[in-house]
Formats: structure tokens, sequence, C-alpha cells
């Protein structure tokens, strides 16, 4: 079926479709999918040079991508417009999809080192960048409402030329963002006839940015070498584990595992596994059940920011301190892992707050606020939120739980400890209640039992 694109201009006497948000995209140019709880592979064995790759990268290769099952259409190199009937954007955006996307571009970049391509000139990140790419302008949302821009672009009525577009529209955050986030993207549908688009959208708008096409794919190899940054091997013995070798190297067994993709389980390691062991750091701790990412980072003198930065399996969340999917042991490292700067002279006695403690909220400080406010009149707060809360955010329609938490730098577990109504990380964004009120900075001392 012919696409009939929403917008429609005249330059130089050539008509040029802008957006193809027509038919295809509404009445499903796509075969539906079956959502499917494990979601999708990126390659099967029928795969023309996937038996030519080595064993651990086409395992790796073979992972269950997270997501719903239509996101594996998004690698295709043409326009992303809306999703087709039948498939939901907040199933297709869902947080957890792009954590499961990137972990598993990680797990690629180490795992196919040796055979990094697919065919000559075709990395084989290319089948998970192509996807995180089209996941990207898929999901793209508008910065003032939170509307996918998917949404937002649609609903304009069709002009016969550019010139006629209303300014508001043609200078407007989602029409330009798509078409930058599209040009910068070898895998997309831009082309020259975007191209044009843009440069009048540059021009008129006031904007300078790149409007030339990326070029094809041809002999580039992202991969890194085949080789051990730290430049520390350890090879398994029996009786290994993620955990015993992170203690006896002062490493992170976070880092350790997605180090080496290899690692299947980290609970018992092949006697005989080549290894290539994480920088070292001055300072590791074992992760107990119940560990909270703040508590943890203030106890050791740093931020729980930092955490993150130090410990490749924990996420931008930190919302996987005590993980069990994917399972990589308990040792993280509390300071910078290669050496650096130290401050051992302001760390409390055991139990007490460390120099984490630095005041103020989010990634700089430590997640709390010093002091209590009334929630804001005319909306109610989610049950079981914490009522000794120093910041207040209102959900609103289309809202995640990871935008309410990135945009102001609290750890999602502490998030959810003080709304509870959240559930956990995975079941956060479908237990939001819209206008309802969420705690994003609790009171330090939010938990305390009063004796009064």
């Amino acid at each position: 079926m012919p696409m009939s694109p929403a917008v429609k201009y005249t330059v130089a006497g050539l008509c040029f479709s802008v957006l193809y948000l027509g038919e295809a995209s509404r009445a499903g140019a796509f075969p539906a999918l079956d959502r499917r709880a494990n979601g999708f592979r990126l390659v099967d064995n029928g795969l023309p040079g996937f038996s030519g790759l080595g064993s651990t990268c086409r395992q790796v290769l073979q992972q269950v991508i997270k997501c719903e099952e239509y996101v594996a259409n998004l690698g295709l190199k043409e326009y992303h417009g809306l999703v087709p009937d039948g498939v939901l954007a907040d199933e297709v955006c869902k947080a957890t999809c792009e954590i499961s996307l990137t972990t598993a571009r990680r797990r690629i970049l180490g795992a196919c080192s040796s055979t990094p391509e697919l065919a000559p000139g075709y990395p084989l990140l290319a089948l998970v960048d192509s996807i995180i790419y089209g996941w990207n302008e898929t999901c793209l949302r508008d910065k003032s409402t939170g509307k996918y821009c998917n949404d937002i672009l649609e609903s304009w009525d069709s002009v016969d030329e550019l010139d006629k577009m209303p300014e508001t529209q043609l200078c407007s955050y989602c029409f330009g963002t798509k078409l930058r986030m599209m040009q910068q993207s070898p895998y997309s549908g831009y082309d020259e006839l975007f191209a044009n688009t843009l440069e009048i959208v540059n021009e008129k708008c006031g904007i300078d940015s790149p409007i030339t096409p990326q070029r094809e794919l041809n002999g580039i190899n992202p991969t890194r070498p085949a080789s051990c940054p730290s430049g520390q091997a350890h090879v398994g013995r029996e009786g290994d584990t993620c955990d015993t070798i992170a203690l006896a190297n002062s490493v992170s067994a976070a880092t350790l595992y997605f180090l080496n993709p290899g690692l299947t389980n980290c609970s018992d390691i092949a006697a005989g596994t080549q290894l290539c062991l994480p920088d070292k750091c001055n300072t590791v701790y074992q992760v107990q059940e119940g560990d909270r990412c703040v508590e943890v980072a203030v106890r050791a003198g740093t931020s729980w920011m930092k955490l993150v930065d130090w410990n490749l399996g924990l996420d931008s969340r930190c919302s996987n301190l005590w993980s069990r999917d994917p399972f990589w042991g308990r040792v993280i490292c509390t300071s910078v892992p290669g050496g650096g700067f130290i401050n051992t002279g302001s760390h409390s006695p055991e139990g007490g707050i460390g120099n984490g403690n630095t005041g103020g909220q989010g990634g700089s400080g430590d997640g709390y606020a010093d002091d209590i406010v009334e929630p804001p009149k005319g909306a109610a707060v989610a049950e079981g939120t914490a009522k000794k809360c120093g910041k207040y955010v209102q959900a609103k329609d289309h809202d995640t739980c990871s935008r309410m938490v990135s945009s102001r730098a609290v750890p999602m577990d502490l998030f959810l400890q003080v709304n509870p109504s959240l559930g956990t990380a995975a079941e956060c964004d479908s237990k939001l209640v819209d206008g309802a009120l969420y705690c994003v900075h609790p009171f330090r001392y939010w938990n305390a039992i009063s004796n009064t």
C-alpha cells in the first residue's frame, strides 16, 4: 500500500514528502506481532554469515531483548511514525526496553571483538544500533507536554507547501528534533528530501545544524579490539564465582560480568575460563539484600551516581543494586576504579553517615531533603507515599517513572521506597496515577519513628 504523507510542500517545482505518517502506519504496513513477555531475539541461526561467528558471539547475539516484539521492526531503514494498530506505544517505549537494548549492545561489544563484522563493511553492532536509533525516533516525546512526538505530528493538518505550515509547528521541538535525530543516524530513512526539509527549518527557525545525510555503513568497526583494557587476566578455578574473584582482586563483580560476555553464570564459573579483570578499586562493598543505593554511597563517602559510573552492571537509575536478572554477583566498587584521590578525613564511625552526605538533592548530594514541605494544594498524595517529604512532583499524562527520577537525579530505589504504591521498577510506569503527587526528595529521616 503506498504511503500518503501527512505533510507535503513544493520546493523548486518538486513535490516532496516530509512526514510519512499516513495510511501505512495506521493500517499496519508491518504484520501484527504477538506481544510476548520474553521479547525477541536479534538474530536466528539462518542469518547469513552467522555460522562463521565465534561461539560466544553467537550466543550473545541470540540473547532475548526484553521489549515488545514490534521493537524488532524499528531497525528497518525507513521513517518511524505511529506504531500500528494493536500495538501500544507505552509498551514499545518502556524504560526497561531501553535498558535491555543498551545492555545487549555492551555485551555484543565485548563478545564479538574477534569477529566484529557480519559481512564486509557491516559491523555486528549495527544489528542492535539500528534498533536503538529507531526506538529513540519512535519514542521521542515533546519536552513541554510529555506527549509522543509522533502523536503530535499526526494531529497537524496537511499543507501543500512548507511556507503554509504555521511557524509554531515548523519551529516546534518535535518537528526539528525528529529531523535532526534522523540526520544523525546512518540507519534512518533520512535522505536528500529530508535534508531539504531540515535546511529550510534551520533557515526559518534560526538554527545551525548539519543537514547532510550520514554515509552508508562502509567498513565501520566500532567494536573494541580483542584485548583486556586493564591488562589483568584471571583463569577460572573450581569454585570460582563473580564475587569470590571480585573480592580477591578488589574489583567490581558488576563490571566483571559485563566486561566478559561469555560469563553466563556468575554463581558457578567453569574452571579454565579466561576472564579479563576490570580495573582495581581501593574499596569494595558486598551488597546485602535491602540495601539502598543512596545509603551505600553515603556510608562509602561518595554519591550514588558515582556508584553507577564505577560499576558497569548498575543501570542509570541504580534500580538493580540487588540484581537477580541478570545476576552479576554482589560486590561493587565504592571508589573510583583505576585509582584516584580518596578523601579519608571525614568518614564517620561505622553505621554513621560518611562524607557522601554532601548536602543538597540529587546526584550532586545524597538524594535527601533537609526540610519538610507541605504537599501542593489541589492534588492528592499517592497512597502510602512518605509524609515527610522535601519535594513533591505531580504525575502527568504519559509520564514515566524514569522521566520523573532522571530529571531530578534521584535514584530509582529511593523513589520506590518512599512511594510504595508504585511497586517495583518494572511495575512503576503502569502504577503511576495521573494527577497524583509523589515524593522525589524525602526528608533525611523520613522513616524515623517519632517518640512523641
